[in-house]
This record gives C-alpha cells, structure tokens and sequence, in this order.
C-alpha cells in the first residue's frame, strides 16, 4: 500500500472514533438526564406517598389533596394540560382504578380524559343514560350474534370491568361544565371523606375549565377588536385618500389645464368615495344601535312602496355602478308592493345589499332584483353574478365583522352590512335568506308581511 492511502485510511478511522466518542458522549447524557427525569419522579412519588399515609392517618386527606390538585391547576394557561395531571393525581391518592373526565363549553371546546380505561366506558354509560340500550346476560357462546347483540356483549365486557361507578357534576354555581365518572376494579364502599374529596375536586376542574373558557374569550376578543379597529382605519383612510389627492391636484393647478370631461371625472370619483364614506358611517352607527333595547321603540314606521326603496337605491348608488359598469336589471308588478316599514332603514337594507354585489362583482357583473306578492307577503329575490360564497362560509355570512377566509386579504370591508341586512329586516317582521354558487353568484331572498294599506305613508328613521 501506498502512504497517501494508509493516510487516508488512518484519517476515516480517526474520524469514524471520533463521531462514536461523541454519540456515546450524547446517549450518556440523555440516559443521565432520564435518570434524573425518573429519579426526580420516583421521588414524587415517594414524597406523595408518605403525605398520603400521613393524611390518612392524621385524617386530614381532603387537605391533603386540596393541595396536592391545587397546585396542579393554578396554570390555567391551557386547561387540558393541567387538568390531565390533576385528575391523574385525585385518582392515585383516593386509590381509585379508574376514571374519565368530560368537559365542555356549548360545543365550542372539549374535553375527554381517560385514565386507565377507554372510551367504550364512556360511551355505554352515555348510552345507558339516555336509555338506548338494555344489557343483559351474556348468552350462550353457541348460540349465534346479531351485530347488535355482539354490540350488547362488548359494552357489557365493558361494564363487568368496572365496579362501584360514580358519577360527579362538575359546576360553577349552577353552571354544568361536564361531570366525570370514577371506579373500581372490584367492590368499593364509598365513605364520607372520599365522597367530599370527590366533590372538591369536580368543583376545582370546573372552575379551571371556567377560567381558561375566559382567557380564551379574553384573547379572542382583544383580538378582535384589534382587527375591527385596523378595518375601520384603513375603510376611513381609503376613500380620504383619494378625496384628499384629488383636492390636491384641483388647488395644484389651474382650471385651465383641465378638460369639461376631466373635471366630471374627477368630480365623480369623489362623489363616489363620499358617498362609500357615508355608508361606512351609517353603517358604523347603526351596528350600534340597532343593539340598543330601546331602538326599535325609537323608530317610527309607516306604509311604504318597494319600488320606491329600489328606485331611491338605484339612485343613490348609480355613480358607483356607472364606475364599474355593473348592470342592474329590476322586474317590478305592476301595483305597487307595500309594507309597513321605515324608509331609511329601507334603503339603508337594499344600499349594503347592492355594495355587497359591487365588492364581489366579476366579468360582465350583473345584479336583479325581482319583486313578487305571494300570499300575505312581498317577497325580493336580489341577485348578481358575482364570485359567490363558499358552502362552509354560508351560515356565517349574517355574523357581525365575518368576512370570509377566502375573500377577505381581496376585499375591503369590516363585515357588517349584511349583518345590519338581516338585524333590519328581522327589526321589520321580514326574513332573509340566501343561497350561492362559487364563481356563478348569489341570491338573497327577503320576505315582508304585506300591508294591508293602499297608499304607502313614509316616515324617516330617527339614526
């Protein structure tokens, strides 16, 4: 061999040594820090062992275990970490084989633990609570199973594994956060100091649940308000913007610069954006009041045509459809429909309806409005051929500041108008629907009561 390649093969086994010597370096540690891991375990158990003889024999374990969960709970940043643990160490020191907590908050968080047993226990006490099954003796393994009989023979597996069940509710006050359910591999007699422990402890994993609930809420709304606050800023900031600029240049240079068509253009573009700031602001105050009790008493409702909303709407609104070149078509009967109702609130309904349209508008927009009697009611089916909404987003969309994962970094808008939509309509006596089909559009259905007047009589809002 040559000394290049001893050389070299010298060099591959210095540093195959060396990458041993530092892997066996790296599974000492991890070993020596398991072992403490344990040790520092096997310690707390030890400890937990000789206060819970000392307890027992001092008969003060209800203390004893006040302090032992207590300790567990008081980090309430996320409740199924610590209330894991703590129902973990109820169950060791009251010597008990078996337990399942269940919490829950109106379907919004959930929680299901499970110690030492599954969840088949669970589900047949569940079961056995709303009374949908019967167990019953095992039969004969000769005689063949239905699968519903098969179903009968596990939960009752289940249950002869359990013995001296006991159920506790876990409360707040009045409030019921869930319950859970604890037992023994064989008989157990239950005595006065257990069954008190026992209660303590539901008591203390409701009130854990409660607090974390809370500071969860806390931070959702924090959060909330932080997003709407921006909304408003940049929706406020926008159409100033543009008022602004366009002010500029008109005091930056002489009329004579500019064309007739120049200066209607210009004119226009700010009429638009004033006329987007007044629905903002409208719309703004009145996702206030309309919350108030007394709003409804505050407003005076008279007699009033459809056509004349729409027609007023259509208006109102035509600089911005003219802008974006946005057709709108309406199919009127020919007798005025009428409802009892307030003008302005009207109009305020059919004006965030049709910039609902304008900010989802596609290629060739379109939006129809049509407007039928049907029995005692006057029914609208408004309607565009915009980007449409999501399956998943539908039953959201009347949500106060909801804006739709998909739309919302693509479109402005703080997630009110059609809230305020469905809150008007309701205020008089009228219901909204709606239904869509992404990249084909949207209908939004509204029925009103009929009136029974034939000549509408309008009267303004008090906003």
């Amino acid at each position: 061999m040559s000394p290049d390649f001893l050389t070299v093969i010298v060099i591959f086994c210095m540093v195959v040594i060396l990458y041993l010597i530092s892997q066996v370096s790296d599974i000492r540690k991890k070993n020596e820090k398991l072992a403490a891991t344990v040790q520092v375990r096997d310690n707390e158990i030890s400890e937990l062992r000789s206060g819970l003889e000392i307890a027992r024999e001092s008969n003060q374990l209800e203390s004893f275990l006040f302090s032992e969960i207590t300790s567990i709970l008081r980090h309430v940043q996320d409740s199924e970490q610590s209330l894991r643990p703590a129902f973990s160490r109820m169950l060791e020191i009251l010597s008990i084989d078996l337990g399942i907590l269940c919490l829950e908050d109106g379907g919004k968080s959930k929680i299901n633990i499970c110690v030492r047993t599954d969840q088949y226990l669970l589900n047949t006490c569940s079961e056995l609570e709303r009374r949908e099954i019967v167990l019953e003796q095992q039969r004969e393994s000769s005689v063949p199973l239905s699968f519903e009989d098969f179903q009968k023979s596990r939960l009752l597996s289940v249950m002869e594994e359990s013995c001296s069940l006991l159920g506790f509710s876990c409360k707040v006050k009045s409030f019921q956060f869930g319950y859970f359910i604890i037992g023994y591999r064989k008989p157990h007699q239950f005595n006065q100091a257990e069954l008190d422990s026992l209660k303590f402890c539901a008591d203390q994993f409701a009130v854990t649940f409660q607090l974390s609930k809370q500071l969860s809420d806390t931070q959702e709304l924090s959060q909330l308000r932080h997003d709407y606050i921006a909304n408003v800023s940049h929706e406020l900031r926008t159409p100033l913007t543009t008022i602004y600029g366009y002010l500029t240049i008109l005091k930056s240079y002489p009329d004579s610069l500019f064309q007739e068509n120049e200066k209607n253009e210009i004119v226009s573009i700010m009429t638009e954006e004033c006329q987007r700031l007044m629905r903002l602001i409208n719309n703004l105050l009145l996702s206030v009041k309309v919350e108030q009790a007394e709003f409804s008493s505050l407003q005076k409702f008279g007699t009033v045509s459809i056509a004349d909303i729409i027609d007023h709407t259509c208006r109102f609104m035509e600089p911005e459809l003219q802008s974006r070149n946005i057709q709108l078509v309406t199919d009127l009967p020919a007798e005025p429909a009428l409802i009892e109702g307030n003008l302005d609130l009207l109009q305020q309904v059919f004006q965030n309806l049709v910039s609902n349209s304008i900010k989802f508008c596609s290629k060739d927009p379109r939006i129809e409005m049509v407007v039928r009697e049907e029995d005692q009611s006057v029914v609208i089916y408004f309607s565009d051929n915009g980007v449409g909404i999501e399956p998943e987003a539908l039953p959201n969309v009347f949500q106060k500041f909801y804006r739709a994962r998909s739309q919302a970094p693509h479109r402005a808008g703080l997630g009110i108008g059609l809230y305020l939509v469905q809150r008007l309509i309701e205020l008089h006596g009228g219901t909204i629907s709606v239904t869509s089909e992404v990249n084909k559009g949207t209908m939004f259905v509204m029925r009103f009561p009929k009136s029974n007047v034939s000549k509408p009589v309008t009267h303004s809002s008090q906003v």
